[in-house]
């Protein structure tokens, strides 16, 4: 089992989103000695974590890359000084890096608890691998600031048929705890909870409403709801892609006619510009490492740099060179040529396979003839040849020759060939 280890970015500080999202809920408890059963109204705390995939740290088994998240979680009662402290363990795997920088995944964890309400401090700590984040905020929970619950954003809602982890009640709610839009998403979705309603033959009026940041509505779309049970649960889906970038609030305002009462709860998000599929390649796997893709005075000048300098560097370097071709080469060298404790992309055969690619014809012989050692002779069509030797017998392949001028060939090593490629090389 070959396992290699991959740390994406130089950074160990994990950034990562969260969206508390508070709603009302009656549990029963029941008192098994005493045999009675009591009705309690608490607040369900639920917590959406969005990851972006370049911020965790990987392994590579068997061609299978993932990685390892351990999430401590700790709430804090303010007032009473009670606190509650969880740890979660969960793995995530990618495809491969390409996919995942050209998908932009994220990986999302939820979670949540019934408490009382009060007044409520909580870390969020994220590990993985030798990196590590920390989110740290206050919410504040009480009956008469929820008639509604908080709006929960979200990417997509469908029916759900596969008992989701992300369910509720028949649908699949897929938080969007950053709340950042682009041209990749045509709605916004919603979903919340209603309270305290009073059936009767009248309906809700229900009022959504997007606000720029100067408090003008850019757009209102009312909605007219029955008023079929005391607590209702709605989603909706609101087309954003004519927005301009930019912050808004999106509010919903609900307005009972038989009590007069109107209620109103906001939530904010943001719109990003950019086409389709354009992707920032900034802090993704092996986006400094352009000491392959660059001369030896090259990536002085780039190492002289200030920081900077050379994001700037990097910026205009990649406008020139394909990161997803690169990257594919760097995910498979490292994969495939680790030696002993070396990681694959620091061996002779993985660096040459990151700067030229694949070989179109591999040359291999495993057979020791006097003093020769097994061998590997990769060709290209451009005329480029390298031949590796595993000259200590330990599956550690050295570059002994090439053709290529800018690698250096090891004639002490040629020793380690058969007659004939000795005489052809010599």
């Amino acid at each position: 089992m070959n396992i290699l280890y991959t740390v994406l970015i130089v950074c160990n500080a994990i950034e990562f989103d969260v969206a508390p999202v508070a709603y009302r809920s009656t549990i029963a408890i029941t008192d098994t000695v005493m045999q009675t059963t009591t009705r309690q109204e608490l607040f369900y705390l639920e917590f959406n974590l969005s990851i972006p995939y370049q911020e965790l740290a990987y392994q590579t088994v068997d061609s299978i890359i993932f990685t390892h998240v351990r999430t401590a979680f700790k709430l804090k009662n303010i007032a009473k000084e009670d606190s509650l402290c969880d740890t979660l363990f969960r793995q995530f795997t990618i495809p491969s890096f390409k996919m995942a920088a050209r998908d932009q995944i994220a990986f999302l964890i939820q979670f949540g608890l019934h408490v009382p309400e009060g007044s409520y401090d909580y870390v969020i700590e994220l590990h993985s691998g030798d990196k590590s984040g920390q989110r740290q905020d206050v919410v504040e929970l009480g009956r008469d600031n929820y008639p509604i619950s908080d709006l929960l954003i979200a990417s997509e809602i469908v029916a759900d048929t596969t008992a989701s982890s992300l369910r509720k009640g028949n649908l699949k709610v897929t938080p969007h705890p950053s709340a950042v839009f682009d041209e990749r998403y045509a709605v916004l979705f919603l979903y919340y909870e209603m309270y305290d309603i009073v059936p009767d033959t009248t309906e809700l009026k229900i009022s959504y409403i997007i606000e720029d940041t100067s408090g003008v509505a850019v757009a209102k779309i009312p909605r007219t709801i029955q008023k079929k049970f005391s607590s209702q649960a709605m989603n909706f889906g609101l087309p954003i892609q004519g927005l301009d970038p930019g912050t808004y609030t999106l509010a919903v305002v609900i307005n009972d006619p038989t009590t007069g009462k109107t209620v109103r709860k906001d939530a904010s998000f943001s719109v990003e510009g950019g086409s389709v599929g354009e992707v920032s390649y900034e802090g993704l796997a092996y986006y400094d490492r352009i000491e392959y893709l660059t001369d030896e005075s090259q990536y002085k000048q780039f190492k002289s740099l200030p920081d900077e300098g050379k994001k700037m560097f990097l910026r205009k370097f990649w406008e020139t060179h394909d990161y997803y071709a690169f990257a594919e080469r760097f995910e498979y060298a490292e994969s495939q040529y680790q030696q002993g404790y070396k990681v694959g992309s620091k061996t002779d055969r993985g660096r040459i396979y990151i700067k030229y690619g694949k070989p179109d014809e591999i040359e291999r012989s495993l057979l020791q003839i006097e003093e020769s050692k097994p061998y590997e002779i990769w060709r290209y069509y451009t005329g480029d040849e390298f031949i590796f030797v595993d000259v200590r017998g330990t599956n550690e392949y050295t570059l002994v020759w090439t053709n290529q001028r800018r690698e250096p060939s090891q004639p002490t090593l040629y020793k380690h060939l058969p007659y004939d490629i000795r005489e052809r090389i010599e």
